[in-house]
């Protein structure tokens, strides 16, 4: 290249310094630009990556498919609690049941106690005085038969519903 040529260029870039560096400004701005344009954006993944527990990097388009895993995940979740919470609501009720029919017999057996305390005072009462009839002890023959029965029975019912209860519950 001759010397004269190169010396030219020189002194046209010396004399157009400003506007030889605002094109070159130009050129990095628009290539910058160019390329930000090019870039997806990205950002930290909903889900943890599995290489080292480093934040991953994610397209919008993967955050997107992992927002609906982790969705699905959370229904999944939800639905295992709501079941949970059901079986415990059950067994609440299941024990209520329980309590209350306990407490009924221990009233029921009460009572019954009591009565035939009452019964055996009147005779007791009425042998101390000398007024007692053998025929008035009929009556308490047949009231303790009654209540021996309906102890039976409801021992009995109590059994019949636990062996029910056990049943349904193994299924």
């Amino acid at each position: 290249m001759d010397t004269g040529v190169l010396h030219r260029i020189l002194q046209w870039l010396d004399h157009n310094r400003y506007l030889v560096l605002s094109l070159v400004l130009f050129a990095v701005c628009f290539g910058g630009t160019v390329s930000l344009i090019g870039c997806q954006s990205t950002t930290t993944g909903l889900i943890e990556p599995i290489n080292d527990g480093v934040p991953v990097e994610v397209s919008r388009v993967e955050f997107n498919r992992q927002a609906i895993t982790v969705e699905k995940d959370l229904s999944i979740r939800r639905v295992n609690l709501d079941a949970q919470v059901a079986a415990f609501n059950e067994e609440v009720n299941a024990f209520n049941r329980r309590l209350e029919a306990g407490l009924e017999d221990l009233d029921t057996q009460d009572e019954f106690r009591q009565e035939l305390l009452n019964t055996i005072g009147l005779f007791a009462t009425q042998a101390a005085e000398g007024s007692l009839n053998p025929i008035s002890l009929i009556p308490l023959g047949i009231g303790l038969l009654g209540g021996a029965l309906g102890l039976g029975v409801a021992a009995d019912n109590r059994r019949k519903d636990k062996v029910i209860q056990d049943l349904k519950q193994k299924q």
